[in-house]
């Protein structure tokens, strides 16, 4: 397949060609063992190896083994033995000679290597005569294997014995999955998307190709503004996928196919159910093969290998085999594994074979399963539950799928259904939290939350029992309002309500499986961070997310939304490299949400590209991250994304692309919560896009520190007061410096010293608080710092200070991602040497006098004294000894 007329590239195989370079290299060993499953490429790593390695040096001779040619002798071998006659052929040593002579004569006294493709399909002779060709030292070899036991073992042999290493043929990794896919759709993919074609593959090429025209064919992948995006809904595998299967599963014997199959279905099963089927060594086998992934622990249990197998194999098993086998192993068990273990495809294939699912159990999962990408399997229980008596929460739960889609219209009409209906107390307040989420994600006014809940509780007492505060579904109401209060940026409020919720909401883990005590710990930590608690807010948002790891599964659905949180205030925290890892924890995890993953986390990890001045990454990150943001925007983050864009461009010097985000801005500039729209609009303004110049509306930004201010947003007038100080504008440090000394973390630290030594122009401790800076990953205040430092030392007409604040600079500035506009032009000035002066510097700096100098350059002695006068000014210095460090040093950063 080509891509623009050009060849797919071949991706992944730098270290195994390097690896296997290396071996033939070595003057001890004789070839390599190149082994990896089916589908790894492991015939195109063939044809790429003959062409990378130096043909001046080696000559290599392809030999195919086949399996149609295992039992005939000398088969893989014949087109190097086409010269021979059949009595040479009768005898393995003239066989051997006439191999000796033609490798010697066709190598041309270069080193032969064979390569030996399916090396485990080799016949018996040619295996034995290849052995004694290494041995004999006439030819090395490389062996592509799948691994399995061969059916000749002469060769394998010379791995076990020494003579040659091995080398493992791994999945491709997340990166080369997506190059791959972006070489062959012709555009970029978002993170999520990515992530999904990677995992479901295992990397494996020939799995990931077939997968991705799948995804492509059906609309699973479609392209928005230019990128390739999960649709969030997925489709019944296609022809060629099914073609796949039947090729993997045609090579397994009956019970490798049965065990194979069984371990798909579930979703995963424990060695000790699996041996009810087969004999435990077959579970082995199959892990040898790379089909099935090898448990951690003996309780753990088996998964396939390419989880995208598993819809695959559920189509292709007939509806009385699955029942049969599920029935063999399970009986009429229904109690699924946790969410980790395969709880999704335990329950699919449970309700495909008949058996009787709990309806809570089904309510459970649904809930979980719209929030880890599972769309589909979600509105199934839903359903499900629904037809057994469980109407409105089958109906709430439905409509939370809706809601993780983007389909806010269809949630909103089922949810009002069921508060209309006869739905009891928890599951009225369940319904009117999600009609509450639905409404403001698609940018109703967050103080109709307040409006929903009221109408709830209202419409809940004239049905029942009044609904107390401090019974569950009171307490979800009252959590509601809290939402609310945040949203509108009602801080005081907000502190108050959640005071009062700690006196009767349980701590978290004494009531197992609810989420009120760590939905509160979670709005707790949202409240804390905005009033600068860092600290706490941090230790109350890893609380949720320990709380969320401690649940055995019943609150993973909480748990995208707990780590966006996490993740957004370790960042406003400055804690960069807690965030950076916090996300990479989540992308591990065994189900995440693709969603999260191609949306709100990608756009948070550009926001912390963006405040380590890596704004092209940030710029990078952020296309494919808008483009799904517009699809589903679950955490209200696309302003604020769209913002951060706009600051990156202007950054990178691309103002037409600034204004576009903030063209784009308008449309959704309602959305999310008012504090992080004032930010929004803070970085539009510091990107120029409202002043005529377009070199930063400086008058729009101190008009939004003040609005900041005034609506006592701390956490975000600090950032926007932050932005004017990295502009260059040092009229308000005194604010600055007065709100970061409130506020806790390294980060405010930081900030503290450094609008204190604006405001007190005090060069040298600028210098100190941008190493600071520097070491916290806050490369734009650190460059700026250092610059400031600069401009006060020249002002001081401290030469030599100045010219080391501006090596500060120059270095600092080569971490940015792009200079910041006000700087440029800023650092050459008069202060550059002119051509003569570096002449007559190095000259001097090299114990030349001036009366050398004025000799080797044809000046007057009087001439060179006053050129050494200005460049003695311009370097700080004041001494000829001085001017050899100085030089060495100003010739490093030209």
């Amino acid at each position: 397949m080509s891509v623009d007329g050009g060849r797919i590239p071949l991706v992944g195989v730098h270290r195994p060609i390097s690896a296997i370079a290396q071996t033939l290299s070595h003057p001890n060993l004789h070839g390599a063992l190149v082994v990896g499953e089916f589908g790894t490429g492991k015939s195109a790593l063939a044809r790429r190896l003959m062409t990378d390695v130096d043909p001046h040096q080696t000559r290599f001779f392809l030999v195919r083994a086949t399996e149609n040619l295992a039992d005939v002798p000398y088969g893989a071998l014949g087109p190097y033995l086409s010269h021979a006659t059949p009595q040479t052929l009768d005898s393995s040593l003239s066989a051997l000679r006439a191999l000796v002579a033609y490798f010697r004569a066709a190598s041309e006294g270069r080193n032969a290597v064979v390569v030996v493709d399916d090396a485990h399909y080799l016949d018996d002779d040619s295996s034995h005569i290849l052995t004694q060709l290494v041995i004999s030292r006439i030819i090395k070899v490389v062996l592509f294997s799948d691994g399995l036991p061969p059916r000749a073992g002469d060769l394998f042999s010379l791995y076990t014995d020494g003579f040659i290493s091995r080398v493992d043929l791994l999945g491709l990794s997340e990166a080369d999955a997506v190059t791959l896919c972006e070489a062959i759709q012709g555009g970029r993919l978002s993170q999520g998307a990515g992530h999904y074609l990677a995992r479901q593959s295992a990397g494996n090429p020939l799995m990931l190709r077939a997968l991705l025209d799948h995804a492509a064919t059906t609309g699973e992948l479609v392209a928005r503004d230019g990128v390739w995006c999960l649709s969030g809904r997925f489709h019944p595998p296609s022809a060629p996928l099914m073609d796949l299967a039947k090729t993997l599963l045609q090579e397994l014997t009956e019970q490798e196919r049965t065990a194979y199959e069984v371990v798909a279905l579930s979703g995963g099963i424990p060695l000790a159910q699996l041996t009810v089927i087969a004999e435990d060594t077959v579970a082995q086998q199959l892990v040898r093969r790379g089909l099935l992934r090898a448990p951690g622990s003996s309780t753990s249990p088996f998964r396939v290998a390419h989880p995208m197998m598993a819809r695959v194999v559920r189509a292709l098993v007939p509806a009385g085999r699955s029942a049969d086998l599920r029935r063999r192993v399970f009986d009429d068990d229904a109690v699924p594994p946790a969410v980790a273990e395969g709880m999704i495809d335990y329950l699919d294939w449970a309700l495909d074979c008949g058996a009787v699912v709990p309806p809570a159990v089904l309510l459970s999962a649904a809930r979980t399963a719209a929030h880890v990408s599972s769309p589909d399997s979600a509105l199934r229980f839903a359903r499900t539950a629904r037809a057994a008596g469980e109407d409105c929460a089958g109906a709430v739960e439905e409509a939370r799928v809706r809601v993780t889609l983007g389909e806010y219209a269809v949630a909103v009409d089922l949810l009002d259904h069921v508060l209309a209906g006869p739905a009891g107390p928890v599951i009225a307040a369940e319904a009117a939290v999600l009609k509450a989420l639905a409404c403001v994600q698609r940018g109703d006014d967050p103080r109709d939350i307040h409006t929903i809940a009221d109408a709830c509780a209202e419409r809940q007492g004239e049905a029942h029992e009044p609904t107390g505060q401090t019974e569950p579904a009171g307490q979800a109401l009252r959590l509601l309002h809290l939402f609310g209060w945040i949203l509108e940026g009602e801080f005081e409020a907000a502190h108050a309500e959640a005071n009062a919720l700690d006196t009767v909401i349980p701590p978290v883990g004494m009531e197992p499986g609810s989420p009120l005590p760590v939905l509160l710990l979670l709005f707790r930590g949202e409240i804390d961070a905005s009033s600068g608690h860092c600290d706490a807010a941090l230790a109350e948002l890893r609380a949720a997310v320990d709380a969320v790891d401690r649940s055995s599964g019943e609150l993973e659905y909480l748990r995208p939304r707990v780590v966006a949180r996490y993740v957004s205030a370790l960042i406003h925290a400055g804690e960069f490299a807690a965030a950076q890892e916090a996300l990479e924890e989540y992308r591990q995890r065994t189900v995440v949400s693709f969603d999260y993953l191609g949306g709100p986390l990608a756009a948070l990890e550009a926001v912390l590209e963006t405040r380590r001045g890596k704004f092209r990454t940030a710029l990078h990150l952020l296309e494919p991250a808008l483009a799904s943001l517009r699809q589903v925007d679950s955490e209200m983050l696309l302003p604020y994304a769209l913002g951060i864009a706009a600051w990156a461009a202007h950054s990178l010097g691309e103002s037409g692309t600034a204004a576009a985000f903030d063209n784009e801005f308008e449309a959704v500039a309602s959305v999310g919560s008012r504090p992080l729209l004032l930010l929004s609009r803070a970085f539009l303004a510091a990107a120029g896009t409202g002043a005529p110049d377009g070199a930063g509306d400086l008058r729009g930004l101190e008009a939004l520190a003040e609005a900041a201010q005034d609506a006592s947003f701390r956490s975000c007038e600090k950032d926007v007061l932050e932005l004017l100080a990295v502009l260059g504008d040092t009229a308000r440090a005194w604010r600055l410096a007065e709100l970061a000394d409130q506020f806790e973390g390294s980060e405010a630290q930081v900030l503290s010293r450094y609008a204190h030594a604006l405001a007190d122009h005090d060069a040298n401790a600028l210098l100190a608080v941008a190493d600071r800076a520097e070491g916290l990953q806050k490369i734009p205040i650190a460059a700026e710092a250092s610059a400031t430092a600069m401009h006060l030392f020249e002002e001081q007409g401290d030469g030599r200070a100045r010219r080391m604040a501006l090596r500060a600079v120059r270095r600092r500035q080569s971490l940015l991602e792009g200079v910041l506009p006000h700087e440029e032009g800023d650092l050459r000035r008069s202060h550059e040497l002119t051509s003569r002066e570096r002449e007559i510097a190095r000259l001097a700096a090299n114990g030349a006098t001036n009366r050398a100098i004025a000799e080797t350059l044809v000046l007057s002695t009087r001439t060179v004294e006053g050129h050494l006068y200005r460049i003695y000014g311009k370097l700080g210095i004041t001494t000829r000894e001085e001017l050899e460090g100085e030089m060495n040093a100003y010739d490093d950063e030209h």
